[in-house]
């Protein structure tokens, strides 16, 4: 059974990292991103079988605290894809957005997706870039 909740550990979370192939961080950098996040939303396996509770999916956001918010780490254990984790970190994420928005007020949500992964977000009302209306997300990574 998965449980959803917001709370994960640095070692955990460089573990899922490097089980869907992205850099480890360092302890540190990764406690702190961890602990700015906006909102971080995470799953968890709790199978009985198993005897214990592991995390095998998470997602967060960014903010300025304005109108700008950007979801990162979109990130599910390979033996987890496909069975509908990704799709409930997403639709959390909408929930809690959605919050923000209420009174009216406008925010711009941003991600970068990996490659392949598009038409996952679509669902979600994001649009690919470029497109007649905005050009194309760029990135730099600086040290990596």
């Amino acid at each position: 059974m998965l449980i959803y909740n917001s709370q994960i550990s640095v070692k955990e979370y460089n573990r899922i990292r490097l089980a869907v192939g992205w850099k480890e961080l360092d302890e540190e950098q990764a406690r702190i991103g961890l602990e700015n996040s906006a909102y971080l939303t995470v799953a968890w396996d709790d199978s009985e079988s198993r005897g214990e509770t592991k995390p095998v999916g998470m997602a967060r956001v960014i903010s300025d605290g304005g109108y700008m918010a950007l979801i990162v780490d979109v990130m599910v254990l390979p033996e987890y894809q496909g069975k509908g984790v990704g799709r409930r970190l997403m639709e959390n994420i909408t929930e809690w957005l959605d919050q923000l928005t209420k009174d009216g007020r406008c925010v711009m949500v941003n991600l970068m997706a990996t490659p392949g992964n598009e038409s996952f977000y679509e669902k979600f009302g994001f649009a690919a870039r470029p497109n007649d209306h905005m050009g194309a997300g760029m990135v730099r990574w600086i040290n990596d």
